[in-house]
Protein backbone atom coordinates (compact mmCIF):
# COMPACT_ATOMS: atom_id res chain seq x y z
CA UNK A 1 0.00 0.00 0.00
CA UNK A 2 1.69 3.31 -1.10
CA UNK A 3 2.01 5.96 1.89
CA UNK A 4 0.20 9.08 0.84
CA UNK A 5 1.60 12.75 0.87
CA UNK A 6 -1.10 13.78 3.93
CA UNK A 7 0.20 10.77 6.06
CA UNK A 8 4.07 11.66 5.73
CA UNK A 9 5.89 13.60 8.93
CA UNK A 10 8.43 16.58 8.29
CA UNK A 11 11.25 14.02 8.27
CA UNK A 12 9.59 11.39 6.46
CA UNK A 13 11.31 10.39 2.86
CA UNK A 14 10.75 7.99 0.16
CA UNK A 15 13.27 5.52 1.72
CA UNK A 16 11.12 5.09 4.91
CA UNK A 17 9.68 1.52 5.25
CA UNK A 18 6.53 0.43 4.25
CA UNK A 19 4.13 1.63 7.23
CA UNK A 20 2.33 -1.88 7.03
CA UNK A 21 5.63 -3.79 7.20
CA UNK A 22 6.19 -4.52 11.58
CA UNK A 23 10.04 -3.39 11.97
CA UNK A 24 12.50 -6.38 12.58
CA UNK A 25 14.76 -3.68 14.30
CA UNK A 26 13.84 0.18 16.58
CA UNK A 27 16.11 2.99 15.38
CA UNK A 28 18.24 3.65 18.22
CA UNK A 29 17.11 7.80 17.75
CA UNK A 30 13.89 6.39 18.24
CA UNK A 31 14.40 4.42 21.88
CA UNK A 32 16.88 7.26 22.76
CA UNK A 33 13.83 10.59 21.65
CA UNK A 34 11.17 8.06 23.34
CA UNK A 35 13.01 7.69 26.32
CA UNK A 36 14.37 11.20 26.60
CA UNK A 37 11.68 13.00 27.34
CA UNK A 38 10.34 10.24 30.46
CA UNK A 39 13.80 10.46 31.72
CA UNK A 40 13.62 14.13 32.03
CA UNK A 41 9.73 13.91 32.93
CA UNK A 42 10.60 11.35 36.52
CA UNK A 43 13.85 13.47 36.89
CA UNK A 44 12.04 16.46 37.59
CA UNK A 45 9.30 15.11 39.85
CA UNK A 46 12.47 13.16 41.66
CA UNK A 47 13.93 16.51 42.50
CA UNK A 48 10.85 17.90 43.60
CA UNK A 49 10.29 15.03 45.60
CA UNK A 50 13.54 14.56 47.04
CA UNK A 51 13.84 18.11 47.78
CA UNK A 52 11.51 18.19 49.79
CA UNK A 53 12.40 19.33 53.12
CA UNK A 54 14.63 22.58 51.56
CA UNK A 55 11.39 23.26 49.57
CA UNK A 56 8.81 23.24 52.30
CA UNK A 57 11.48 25.50 54.17
CA UNK A 58 11.55 28.44 50.92
CA UNK A 59 8.04 28.13 49.81
CA UNK A 60 5.65 26.76 52.92
CA UNK A 61 7.35 27.95 55.55
CA UNK A 62 6.01 26.91 59.18
CA UNK A 63 6.93 26.70 62.90
CA UNK A 64 6.45 22.68 62.62
CA UNK A 65 8.83 21.39 59.98
CA UNK A 66 6.32 18.29 59.63
CA UNK A 67 3.49 20.63 58.28
CA UNK A 68 6.09 22.28 55.85
CA UNK A 69 6.81 18.45 54.42
CA UNK A 70 3.42 17.63 54.19
CA UNK A 71 2.18 20.74 52.78
CA UNK A 72 5.01 20.53 50.06
CA UNK A 73 4.17 16.78 49.49
CA UNK A 74 0.40 17.93 49.22
CA UNK A 75 1.86 20.59 46.04
CA UNK A 76 3.49 17.61 44.44
CA UNK A 77 0.33 15.51 44.52
CA UNK A 78 -1.41 18.93 42.81
CA UNK A 79 0.57 17.82 39.75
CA UNK A 80 -0.94 15.14 39.05
CA UNK A 81 -4.56 16.46 39.40
CA UNK A 82 -3.80 17.97 35.92
CA UNK A 83 -2.55 14.77 34.55
CA UNK A 84 -5.93 13.74 33.20
CA UNK A 85 -6.89 16.74 31.52
CA UNK A 86 -3.76 16.33 30.12
CA UNK A 87 -3.94 12.88 29.27
CA UNK A 88 -7.42 13.65 27.43
CA UNK A 89 -6.19 16.54 24.89
CA UNK A 90 -2.87 15.15 24.39
CA UNK A 91 -3.69 11.98 24.12
CA UNK A 92 -6.83 13.09 21.84
CA UNK A 93 -3.84 15.24 20.02
CA UNK A 94 -1.56 11.97 19.98
CA UNK A 95 -4.44 9.99 17.79
CA UNK A 96 -5.05 12.72 15.33
CA UNK A 97 -2.19 14.44 14.38
CA UNK A 98 0.55 12.08 15.64
CA UNK A 99 2.68 10.49 18.39
CA UNK A 100 5.58 12.73 17.67
CA UNK A 101 4.06 16.02 17.38
CA UNK A 102 1.95 15.24 20.69
CA UNK A 103 5.80 14.38 22.25
CA UNK A 104 7.32 17.32 20.91
CA UNK A 105 4.34 19.02 22.73
CA UNK A 106 5.19 17.69 25.81
CA UNK A 107 8.96 18.10 25.66
CA UNK A 108 8.28 21.85 25.84
CA UNK A 109 5.71 22.07 28.69
CA UNK A 110 7.63 20.08 31.00
CA UNK A 111 10.95 21.57 30.42
CA UNK A 112 9.86 25.19 29.95
CA UNK A 113 7.71 24.20 33.33
CA UNK A 114 11.29 22.89 34.88
CA UNK A 115 13.25 26.14 34.04
CA UNK A 116 10.82 28.42 35.46
CA UNK A 117 10.54 26.55 38.69
CA UNK A 118 14.42 27.01 39.21
CA UNK A 119 13.86 30.86 38.47
CA UNK A 120 11.06 31.23 41.01
CA UNK A 121 11.40 33.67 43.76
CA UNK A 122 10.96 32.03 47.49
CA UNK A 123 8.02 33.23 50.20
CA UNK A 124 11.08 35.25 51.86
CA UNK A 125 11.14 37.24 48.84
CA UNK A 126 7.79 37.36 47.60
CA UNK A 127 5.40 36.45 49.99
CA UNK A 128 2.45 33.93 49.27
CA UNK A 129 3.21 34.75 45.66
CA UNK A 130 6.40 32.36 45.48
CA UNK A 131 4.17 29.11 46.56
CA UNK A 132 1.22 29.88 44.31
CA UNK A 133 3.68 30.31 41.14
CA UNK A 134 5.13 27.24 42.35
CA UNK A 135 1.97 25.08 42.42
CA UNK A 136 0.44 26.80 39.14
CA UNK A 137 4.09 25.86 37.35
CA UNK A 138 3.52 22.24 38.96
CA UNK A 139 -0.10 22.00 37.60
CA UNK A 140 1.08 23.11 34.09
CA UNK A 141 4.17 20.19 34.10
CA UNK A 142 0.71 17.87 35.33
CA UNK A 143 -0.58 18.99 32.05
CA UNK A 144 2.34 17.54 29.72
CA UNK A 145 2.51 14.46 32.05
CA UNK A 146 -0.28 13.20 31.71
CA UNK A 147 0.49 12.31 28.16
CA UNK A 148 4.79 12.12 27.64
CA UNK A 149 5.03 8.70 29.57
CA UNK A 150 2.31 6.70 28.10
CA UNK A 151 2.87 8.86 24.78
CA UNK A 152 6.73 7.89 24.69
CA UNK A 153 5.63 4.29 25.39
CA UNK A 154 2.92 3.92 22.76
CA UNK A 155 5.38 5.24 20.38
CA UNK A 156 7.99 3.22 21.22
CA UNK A 157 5.77 0.08 21.61
CA UNK A 158 4.51 0.56 17.83
CA UNK A 159 7.98 0.70 16.66
CA UNK A 160 8.42 -2.81 17.85
CA UNK A 161 7.92 -6.41 16.62
CA UNK A 162 6.06 -9.02 17.95
CA UNK A 163 8.12 -11.21 20.59
CA UNK A 164 10.27 -7.47 21.49
CA UNK A 165 7.35 -5.10 23.01
CA UNK A 166 8.15 -6.52 26.46
CA UNK A 167 11.74 -5.71 25.95
CA UNK A 168 11.44 -2.28 25.11
CA UNK A 169 8.30 -1.74 27.13
CA UNK A 170 11.06 -2.70 30.41
CA UNK A 171 13.50 -0.25 28.39
CA UNK A 172 10.73 2.87 28.42
CA UNK A 173 10.09 2.12 31.96
CA UNK A 174 13.34 1.82 33.26
CA UNK A 175 14.09 5.21 31.77
CA UNK A 176 11.45 6.70 34.55
CA UNK A 177 13.77 4.88 37.56
CA UNK A 178 16.48 6.02 35.06
CA UNK A 179 15.22 9.49 35.87
CA UNK A 180 14.17 9.24 39.26
CA UNK A 181 17.80 8.18 39.80
CA UNK A 182 19.11 10.95 37.95
CA UNK A 183 17.38 13.36 40.43
CA UNK A 184 17.98 11.51 43.08
CA UNK A 185 21.49 11.00 42.71
CA UNK A 186 21.77 15.41 41.90
CA UNK A 187 19.41 15.83 44.72
CA UNK A 188 22.11 13.31 46.56
CA UNK A 189 25.18 15.21 45.94
CA UNK A 190 23.94 19.14 46.09
CA UNK A 191 22.87 17.87 49.95
CA UNK A 192 26.27 16.20 50.85
CA UNK A 193 28.21 18.49 49.01
CA UNK A 194 26.61 22.08 50.06
CA UNK A 195 25.95 23.43 53.27
CA UNK A 196 22.34 24.01 54.03
CA UNK A 197 22.61 27.49 53.69
CA UNK A 198 24.00 27.15 50.26
CA UNK A 199 21.55 24.42 49.18
CA UNK A 200 18.44 27.12 50.42
CA UNK A 201 20.13 29.78 48.48
CA UNK A 202 21.01 28.41 45.30
CA UNK A 203 21.81 25.12 45.20
CA UNK A 204 18.15 23.33 45.00
CA UNK A 205 17.39 25.88 41.84
CA UNK A 206 20.54 23.97 39.78
CA UNK A 207 18.49 20.26 38.67
CA UNK A 208 15.68 22.33 37.72
CA UNK A 209 17.49 25.04 35.56
CA UNK A 210 19.77 21.90 34.24
CA UNK A 211 16.07 20.32 33.50
CA UNK A 212 15.15 22.71 31.19
CA UNK A 213 18.53 23.04 29.28
CA UNK A 214 18.18 19.24 28.29
CA UNK A 215 14.89 19.46 27.14
CA UNK A 216 15.77 21.79 24.16
CA UNK A 217 18.18 18.79 23.15
CA UNK A 218 15.38 16.49 23.44
CA UNK A 219 12.75 18.31 21.67
CA UNK A 220 15.17 19.11 18.85
CA UNK A 221 15.99 14.91 18.75
CA UNK A 222 11.82 14.44 18.65
CA UNK A 223 11.26 16.99 15.34
CA UNK A 224 13.22 14.69 13.34
CA UNK A 225 11.50 11.25 13.93
CA UNK A 226 8.81 9.03 11.50
CA UNK A 227 5.53 8.60 13.01
CA UNK A 228 5.40 4.64 14.35
CA UNK A 229 4.69 2.04 11.92
CA UNK A 230 1.77 0.98 13.40
CA UNK A 231 0.68 4.85 13.01
CA UNK A 232 1.15 5.52 9.61
CA UNK A 233 -0.21 1.87 8.76
CA UNK A 234 -3.47 3.07 10.23
CA UNK A 235 -3.57 6.62 8.75
CA UNK A 236 -2.70 4.84 5.77
CA UNK A 237 -5.29 2.22 5.55
CA UNK A 238 -7.90 5.35 6.60
CA UNK A 239 -6.96 7.45 3.67
CA UNK A 240 -7.61 4.65 1.15
CA UNK A 241 -10.58 3.81 2.44
CA UNK A 242 -13.66 5.33 -0.13
CA UNK A 243 -16.20 4.39 2.47
CA UNK A 244 -13.90 5.88 5.00
CA UNK A 245 -16.13 7.79 7.04
CA UNK A 246 -19.00 4.82 7.36
CA UNK A 247 -16.37 2.35 7.98
CA UNK A 248 -14.75 4.82 10.89
CA UNK A 249 -18.15 4.66 12.63
CA UNK A 250 -18.67 0.89 12.17
CA UNK A 251 -15.25 0.04 13.98
CA UNK A 252 -15.97 2.90 16.38
CA UNK A 253 -19.34 1.25 17.29
CA UNK A 254 -17.80 -2.17 17.40
CA UNK A 255 -14.63 -1.42 19.42
CA UNK A 256 -16.14 0.62 22.01
CA UNK A 257 -17.76 -2.42 24.36
CA UNK A 258 -14.49 -3.92 24.34
CA UNK A 259 -12.01 -0.59 24.77
CA UNK A 260 -14.10 0.66 27.01
CA UNK A 261 -13.48 -2.84 29.21
CA UNK A 262 -9.99 -2.35 28.89
CA UNK A 263 -9.74 1.07 29.79
CA UNK A 264 -11.69 0.03 33.37
CA UNK A 265 -9.01 -2.76 33.63
CA UNK A 266 -5.84 -0.88 33.30
CA UNK A 267 -7.19 1.54 35.84
CA UNK A 268 -7.95 -1.27 38.18
CA UNK A 269 -4.18 -2.59 37.77
CA UNK A 270 -3.07 0.87 37.81
CA UNK A 271 -4.44 1.57 41.95
CA UNK A 272 -1.98 -1.19 43.23
CA UNK A 273 1.01 -0.56 40.96
CA UNK A 274 1.33 3.29 41.53
CA UNK A 275 0.95 3.11 44.73
CA UNK A 276 4.06 0.79 45.13
CA UNK A 277 5.98 2.67 42.35
CA UNK A 278 5.47 6.11 43.70
CA UNK A 279 6.12 4.81 47.66
CA UNK A 280 9.27 3.51 46.04
CA UNK A 281 10.56 6.75 44.63
CA UNK A 282 9.20 9.13 47.84
CA UNK A 283 11.19 6.35 50.14
CA UNK A 284 13.55 9.36 50.93
CA UNK A 285 11.37 12.01 51.78
CA UNK A 286 9.29 9.24 53.81
CA UNK A 287 12.35 8.51 55.59
CA UNK A 288 13.44 11.79 56.37
CA UNK A 289 9.91 13.01 57.32
CA UNK A 290 9.17 10.18 59.86
CA UNK A 291 12.76 10.73 61.44
CA UNK A 292 13.76 7.51 60.58
CA UNK A 293 17.24 8.70 58.69
CA UNK A 294 18.59 11.91 58.03
CA UNK A 295 17.94 12.90 54.46
CA UNK A 296 21.57 12.72 53.21
CA UNK A 297 21.31 8.75 53.87
CA UNK A 298 17.47 8.34 52.88
CA UNK A 299 18.49 9.72 49.48
CA UNK A 300 21.85 7.60 49.08
CA UNK A 301 19.71 4.23 50.20
CA UNK A 302 17.42 5.03 47.70
CA UNK A 303 19.91 5.77 45.21
CA UNK A 304 21.16 2.41 45.52
CA UNK A 305 18.01 0.71 45.28
CA UNK A 306 17.02 2.33 42.05
CA UNK A 307 20.59 1.71 40.53
CA UNK A 308 19.44 -2.35 41.31
CA UNK A 309 16.40 -1.36 39.95
CA UNK A 310 17.48 -0.94 36.51
CA UNK A 311 18.50 -3.54 34.95
CA UNK A 312 16.03 -5.26 36.40
CA UNK A 313 13.23 -3.75 35.22
CA UNK A 314 14.63 -4.14 31.33
CA UNK A 315 14.88 -7.94 32.41
CA UNK A 316 11.35 -8.53 33.40
CA UNK A 317 10.24 -6.92 30.33
CA UNK A 318 12.40 -8.82 28.39
CA UNK A 319 11.16 -12.47 30.06
CA UNK A 320 7.34 -11.35 29.67
CA UNK A 321 7.91 -11.66 25.58
CA UNK A 322 8.86 -15.33 26.44
CA UNK A 323 6.40 -16.53 29.57
CA UNK A 324 3.61 -13.48 29.35
CA UNK A 325 2.89 -10.06 30.63
CA UNK A 326 -0.26 -11.56 33.19
CA UNK A 327 1.92 -14.35 34.91
CA UNK A 328 4.62 -11.70 36.01
CA UNK A 329 2.62 -8.84 37.21
CA UNK A 330 0.06 -11.06 39.09
CA UNK A 331 2.83 -13.15 41.05
CA UNK A 332 4.84 -9.83 41.81
CA UNK A 333 1.58 -8.05 43.21
CA UNK A 334 0.55 -11.68 45.14
CA UNK A 335 4.26 -11.23 46.67
CA UNK A 336 3.64 -7.27 47.45
CA UNK A 337 0.37 -8.65 49.44
CA UNK A 338 2.25 -10.73 51.89
CA UNK A 339 5.34 -9.03 51.88
CA UNK A 340 4.68 -5.29 51.60
CA UNK A 341 4.85 -5.53 56.42
CA UNK A 342 7.86 -7.33 56.23
CA UNK A 343 10.27 -5.60 53.87
CA UNK A 344 8.04 -1.98 55.60
CA UNK A 345 10.30 -3.26 59.03
CA UNK A 346 13.59 -3.54 56.86
CA UNK A 347 13.03 -0.17 55.66
CA UNK A 348 11.98 1.62 58.65
CA UNK A 349 14.84 0.02 60.84
CA UNK A 350 16.71 3.20 61.35
CA UNK A 351 19.50 1.82 60.18
CA UNK A 352 21.36 2.21 56.98
CA UNK A 353 21.31 -1.62 55.95
CA UNK A 354 18.04 -2.06 56.80
CA UNK A 355 17.01 0.56 54.61
CA UNK A 356 19.12 -0.15 51.51
CA UNK A 357 17.82 -3.82 52.01
CA UNK A 358 14.48 -3.46 52.26
CA UNK A 359 14.49 -1.07 49.45
CA UNK A 360 16.08 -3.62 47.63
CA UNK A 361 13.51 -6.25 48.14
CA UNK A 362 10.64 -3.69 47.31
CA UNK A 363 12.41 -2.42 43.89
CA UNK A 364 12.84 -5.94 42.80
CA UNK A 365 9.63 -7.21 43.33
CA UNK A 366 8.08 -3.91 41.37
CA UNK A 367 10.37 -4.57 38.56
CA UNK A 368 8.10 -7.75 37.83
CA UNK A 369 5.44 -5.39 37.26
CA UNK A 370 6.52 -2.53 35.68
CA UNK A 371 8.96 -4.28 32.86
CA UNK A 372 5.47 -5.95 30.97
CA UNK A 373 3.30 -3.07 32.56
CA UNK A 374 3.70 -0.84 29.17
CA UNK A 375 3.46 -3.73 26.59
CA UNK A 376 0.17 -4.88 28.47
CA UNK A 377 -1.52 -1.39 28.27
CA UNK A 378 -0.75 -0.71 24.86
CA UNK A 379 -1.87 -4.45 23.65
CA UNK A 380 -5.19 -3.58 25.08
CA UNK A 381 -6.28 -0.83 22.77
CA UNK A 382 -6.69 -0.58 19.07
CA UNK A 383 -3.81 1.86 17.26
CA UNK A 384 -6.73 3.94 15.93
CA UNK A 385 -7.71 5.08 20.07
CA UNK A 386 -4.85 3.67 21.65
CA UNK A 387 -2.78 7.42 22.39
CA UNK A 388 -5.75 8.80 24.39
CA UNK A 389 -7.64 5.53 25.96
CA UNK A 390 -4.07 4.53 27.59
CA UNK A 391 -3.39 7.72 28.69
CA UNK A 392 -6.73 8.57 30.26
CA UNK A 393 -7.14 5.66 32.22
CA UNK A 394 -3.51 4.99 32.87
CA UNK A 395 -3.42 9.01 34.28
CA UNK A 396 -6.49 8.85 36.06
CA UNK A 397 -5.23 5.92 38.50
CA UNK A 398 -1.97 8.00 38.85
CA UNK A 399 -3.64 11.45 39.36
CA UNK A 400 -6.05 9.64 42.38
CA UNK A 401 -3.50 6.78 43.83
CA UNK A 402 -0.32 7.32 42.55
CA UNK A 403 0.53 11.52 43.07
CA UNK A 404 -1.19 11.38 46.41
CA UNK A 405 0.62 8.07 47.64
CA UNK A 406 3.63 10.33 49.30
CA UNK A 407 1.41 12.56 51.28
CA UNK A 408 -0.36 9.26 52.21
CA UNK A 409 2.50 7.24 53.26
CA UNK A 410 3.72 10.22 55.23
CA UNK A 411 0.45 11.34 57.33
CA UNK A 412 -0.26 7.92 58.44
CA UNK A 413 2.89 7.32 59.47
CA UNK A 414 3.36 10.68 61.49
CA UNK A 415 -0.08 11.18 62.48
CA UNK A 416 -0.82 7.27 63.29
CA UNK A 417 2.72 7.63 65.35
CA UNK A 418 3.38 3.52 63.54
CA UNK A 419 6.12 3.99 61.26
CA UNK A 420 4.75 1.19 58.64
CA UNK A 421 0.97 2.37 58.74
CA UNK A 422 1.20 2.77 55.07
CA UNK A 423 1.54 -0.98 54.85
CA UNK A 424 -2.10 -1.85 55.52
CA UNK A 425 -3.26 1.19 52.46
CA UNK A 426 -0.41 -0.37 50.12
CA UNK A 427 -1.65 -4.04 50.62
CA UNK A 428 -5.04 -3.05 49.72
CA UNK A 429 -4.15 -1.74 46.47
CA UNK A 430 -1.81 -5.18 46.03
CA UNK A 431 -5.25 -6.97 46.38
CA UNK A 432 -7.27 -4.82 44.18
CA UNK A 433 -4.54 -4.96 41.44
CA UNK A 434 -4.85 -8.57 41.59
CA UNK A 435 -8.15 -9.03 41.01
CA UNK A 436 -8.01 -6.81 38.01
CA UNK A 437 -5.27 -8.06 36.46
CA UNK A 438 -7.03 -11.75 36.76
CA UNK A 439 -9.53 -10.46 34.11
CA UNK A 440 -6.84 -9.28 31.32
CA UNK A 441 -6.17 -11.21 28.47
CA UNK A 442 -2.91 -11.47 27.91
CA UNK A 443 -1.64 -10.59 24.19
CA UNK A 444 1.98 -10.63 24.25
CA UNK A 445 2.36 -13.02 21.21
CA UNK A 446 -0.78 -11.72 18.98
CA UNK A 447 -0.15 -8.65 16.43
CA UNK A 448 -1.28 -5.14 17.56
CA UNK A 449 -4.82 -4.55 16.35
Amino acid sequence: MALSADVRGPGEDDSAPNPTTPSTKVPGKVTAAAVLGTVLEWYDFAIYAAMAAVIGRLFFPSDDPTVSLLVTLASYAVGFVCRPIGAIVLGRLGDRAGRRNMLAITMVIVGLSSLLIGLLPTYATAGVIAPTLLVALRMVQGLAVGAEWTGGATFLIEYARTGRRGLFSGIVQASTVTGFLLGTGVATIMVRALPQDAVDAWGWRVPFIAGGVVAAIGLFVRLKLDESPAYRAMRAASTDDTTHDRGRAARTHDDSGPTRRSWLLVLGVVFGVTLYGYTATSFPAFLAGIGALPLADALTTNAIALVIEVPLIVAAGALSDRVGRKPLMMTAMACFAVCTYPIFLLVTSGTIAGAVLGQVLFVTLFALVSGPMAAMFVELFPTRVRSSAFSSSYNIGVAVFGGTAPFVNTFLATRSGIDVAPVFYLTVGALVSLVFLSRVVDRHHQELR
